[in-house]
Order: structure tokens, then C-alpha cells, then sequence
């Protein structure tokens, strides 16, 4: 999908909230084997393509920002609404994360798609004086999406990062991020996001 003459397809929103970042974390959600193994239940196609960019932006900040909070989430085991939704439950065969542990500084289990509900998130963060969450992960009209509401009315800033997420195919994908530009999320790419690092290092 293109914006005005192949341009960004976020260049109006970007028109009118530029990225700017103050004591952020970087979520990272759901990057299981679930979402991205081929043989799996839930293989998105083209995942492969943002786990690397997702890990090629931690190994980057990790170098250059030490102090940023990367938190992971992954999704499993026992949900009312989820079970009676979607008719089956994630089990630890399919709760393998795929980020390097050493990429991660906390790693927290959900079992739906917003990763503050009954979890320790928002006490993790408040405990790191986060008030602003970068995004990345699968799926981004689902649990980053979810994620990043709920974050957004507990008081944090929201930046997604648009290559750094992927969906069932580009149509969820973007249309999320279009819902999100227009009321409560920056978004950004990668390279983007490490440029404002590196100038502020």
C-alpha cells in the first residue's frame, strides 16, 4: 500500500504527530513459534521478514541505548472469551519465544490480547519510570493493537512500529495502523526510530 505518489502511507498523520521519544520501552508481542513456525496453527505469512527487522532494532538499541526496557510477552494457556472465540487454547509446545533471551530483559506470559490485562506490565513499567511504549510484534490488529489502547488510557505515548508488526496479510495490517494514527499512536519504521536514538545518545 502506497501513500501520496508512492510515498508513505502515513504521511499525513506523520504530517501532523512527528516522533519524538522520552523514556520509552519497547514491547515485543507475542514472537512465538505460534505466529511464525510454517507448520504452526497460526503461521503468519511474512512473519519471517519482521522478526528479523524486530531483532536487527534490539540488537541496534541495545548497542546504543543500554537503558531502555525490552519487554516481551507471549500468549498462552487458558481464556474464557478467547477459547469460546477462536476454540483452542495455546499450549506450551506453541509458547516458544523467538527473540534471543539476551535481547530481553523481561519476559511475561498473557492469555489474551491486551498484555496489561492480569499481568504485572504496568507495574513493570511503572517501576522503570516508562511513559512511552514502542510497539513491534504479531498480531498488530489484535494483541498490538489491544496493547496499545489499553496502554494508551493508562497515560502512556504510543509509537508503533510499522515494520516491525505484521498481521494475517497487509490489509489487517494497515488498517489497524490507520485506526491507530488517526486517534492515540505515532508511526514509525525502524530506522526511524534508531535515528532519533543515535541523535540523542
Amino acid at each position: 500500500m502506497n501513500g501520496k505518489e508512492g510515498e508513505d502511507v502515513f504521511y499525513l498523520e506523520k504530517e501532523k504527530h512527528s516522533l519524538s521519544l522520552l523514556n520509552p520501552a519497547i514491547l515485543v508481542i507475542d514472537v512465538q513459534n505460534y505466529f511464525f513456525q510454517k507448520d504452526a496453527p497460526a503461521y503468519l505469512r511474512g512473519s519471517e521478514r519482521i522478526l528479523k527487522n524486530i531483532i536487527q532494532l534490539l540488537t541496534e538499541v541495545k548497542s546504543i541505548k543500554k537503558d531502555i526496557p525490552v519487554i516481551g510477552t507471549i500468549h498462552k494457556g487458558w481464556n474464557d472469551n478467547m477459547h469460546s472465540w477462536w476454540g483452542n487454547v495455546v499450549t506450551n509446545e506453541w509458547a516458544v519465544p523467538l527473540v534471543p533471551q539476551e535481547l530481553l530483559d523481561n519476559l511475561i506470559e498473557k492469555s489474551t490480547y491486551d498484555a496489561f490485562y492480569d499481568t504485572n506490565l504496568n507495574d513493570l513499567l511503572k517501576s522503570k519510570n516508562v511513559n512511552q511504549l514502542i510497539i513491534t510484534g504479531v498480531m498488530t490488529h489484535l494483541c498490538c493493537e489491544t496493547t496499545a489502547r489499553s496502554g494508551f488510557v493508562r497515560g502512556y505515548k504510543i509509537v508503533m512500529v510499522e515494520d516491525c508488526l505484521w498481521d494475517k496479510d497487509e490489509w489487517y495490517h494497515y488498517a489497524s495502523l490507520k485506526n491507530i494514527a488517526h486517534g492515540f499512536g505515532v508511526i514509525a519504521n525502524k530506522d526511524e526510530i534508531l535515528q532519533i536514538l543515535k541523535a540523542i545518545e
